[in-house]
């Protein structure tokens, strides 16, 4: 089985790459697909040539058809895991990034499914690739697992709330990529891409669902701690980390709720000019951005480089 998922694993790095080539090709296909338009003027009839921005519909399908492949792959590649291993594959870097891109892929299947924003996947997928990439940096040996890790339940159920939540702001934050390249609200620089507020429309309901995800594995994080350690919370770095993320999401939904601000709140506004209340701030989907940032140093940045009692790389 522990061969089986490796095959499985490679196979789903393969489809992902073959997945981004096809989305790339999607997109640009849009830009490639001319259409004549000709106006009768004084000077006689004119025509012009320009780009109609719709992309190749098969190549689209296709596109899709090998993010499926992907899941499947790497949907096996846990599977089997799991049963070589004989709990749930997140004791290491290798096993949990694996179940991470894999996750990221079938969220995006979903989204894409349900929202036919199909070009959000020229950004989602590319992630996942480098996910799969970075997994197989990792060793992927099977050790047995340390002693805080050794609560199969609250193992399989805290790990896979978190690692859904993060995949699925991953979405979050690849629709919100194309909003800001768009240029923002209400505008479209490239035809090829979905427009800024249809991005914008994906961000959100992708965070509705995240939002509540990633709270919900902090408090199961807690009562596991409690468990391991004898206490609900330590300021551990990964659990400050996680709370800052999700603290950052509530301040995207802030920004995003109108033109109110923290700093018209009673008390502050009274401590600030004018013209800096009622300055330029930043478009609320910036927040998005840092909110995935900082996903990524919670998972990497904590486990690589920060002690503490959450490192578990197996590096």
């Amino acid at each position: 089985m522990a061969d089986l998922s490796i095959y499985l694993f490679w196979a789903g790095l393969i489809t992902a790459c073959s997945a981004v080539a096809l989305y790339v090709a999607y997109v640009l296909s849009a830009t490639v697909s001319l259409r004549r338009f000709a106006a009768a003027t004084s000077a006689g009839t004119i025509t012009v040539t320009g780009a109609t921005g719709q992309a190749n519909p098969g190549l689209g399908r296709l596109a899709t058809s090998f993010t499926g492949f992907t899941v499947a792959a790497l949907g096996g590649a846990v599977a089997t895991r799991w049963a070589a291993v004989g709990h749930a594959p997140f004791a290491n870097l290798y096993e949990f990034t694996t179940a991470f891109g894999f996750g990221i892929a079938a969220a995006y299947l979903a989204f894409e499914t349900t929202s036919r924003q199909r070009r959000v996947g020229v950004v989602a997928m590319p992630i996942v690739a480098g996910m799969l990439v970075i997994a197989s940096l990792f060793p992927s040996d099977i050790v047995p697992l340390v002693p805080a890790l050794q609560n199969g339940p609250l193992l399989t159920i805290h790990v896979s709330v978190m690692m859904i939540s993060y995949a699925v702001l991953t979405v979050a934050f690849s629709a919100a990529v194309i909003y800001l390249v768009q240029g923002g609200e209400g505008r479209r620089r490239f035809a090829s891409l979905p427009s800024a507020a249809a991005a914008a429309d994906l961000a959100h309901r992708a965070v509705i669902v995240g939002f509540p995800l990633l709270g919900l594995g902090i408090a199961l994080g807690a009562w596991w701690a409690n468990s391991a350690w004898g206490r609900y919370w330590g300021w551990d770095p990964k659990e400050t980390s996680a709370l800052v993320t999700w603290l950052s999401i509530a301040a995207y939904f802030h920004a995003a709720a109108g033109n109110g601000t923290v700093a018209n709140a009673p008390g502050i506004r009274k401590m600030l000019p004018a013209r800096i209340r009622r300055g330029w701030r930043p478009d609320p989907m910036w927040w998005l951005v840092i909110m995935w940032a900082l996903v990524m140093f919670t998972y990497f940045g904590v486990n690589l480089w920060v002690s503490g009692l959450h490192s578990y790389a197996g590096v």
